[in-house]
């Protein structure tokens, strides 16, 4: 498998686009490791997957909906989804400032 190597200025590109300052070293350190990552994703190309259905999600997950005015039986009312809540005021959850 041929290694492949990231350029600096590919490097310095993604550090822009995540907003990220680099020192040299730190270049030089990016630019081994995810040449290394790209390196280990490329191993899925070995994989056959024409078999394989494409999905977007290996979960059976589902949106749930309800028609207009029909009941929703898997909500709690308020007292149930406050009943364990550390700090309640005025029917609401008291959390720490994030900021």
């Amino acid at each position: 498998m041929v290694k492949k190597a990231l350029s600096k200025e590919e490097i310095l590109h993604l550090a822009d686009l995540a907003k990220l300052s680099l020192t040299e070293s730190e270049i030089d350190k990016y630019t081994k490791q995810l040449g290394e990552t790209i390196d280990f994703i490329k191993n899925l190309d070995e994989l056959d997957t024409k078999d394989v259905l494409p999905t977007n999600s290996v979960v059976d997950l589902k949106n749930i909906n309800f028609d207009d005015g029909g009941k929703n039986e898997k909500s709690l009312n308020e007292k149930e989804a406050l009943q364990n809540a550390p700090n309640i005021k005025d029917k609401a959850f008291i959390v720490g400032r994030i900021m």
